[in-house]
């Protein structure tokens, strides 16, 4: 999608909304809330968490990500 940094500040950005949404390069789609960002933790690959309606947490890649939607800034 972006580079690191500006993946990082979008997200960030969407930390407190209940409704993201994250699709995948391989059109996957999450929607939930982001429930942590993994970026500065030594021999990891950034990621972002994101916490389903069902509970689930799915960790996705950042360089898995091809789209970030703020459904709440929609509405």
């Amino acid at each position: 999608m972006n580079d690191f940094f500006s993946m990082m500040e979008k997200l960030q950005g969407m930390f407190e909304s209940d409704d993201v949404e994250v699709i995948t390069v391989s059109g996957d789609s999450y929607r939930g809330k982001i429930d942590n960002l993994r970026s500065t933790q030594p021999f990891s690959k950034p990621a972002v968490k994101i916490l389903g309606n069902d509970g689930k947490i799915t960790k996705i890649l950042f360089a898995d990500i091809k789209e970030l939607i703020d459904h709440r800034k929609q509405q």
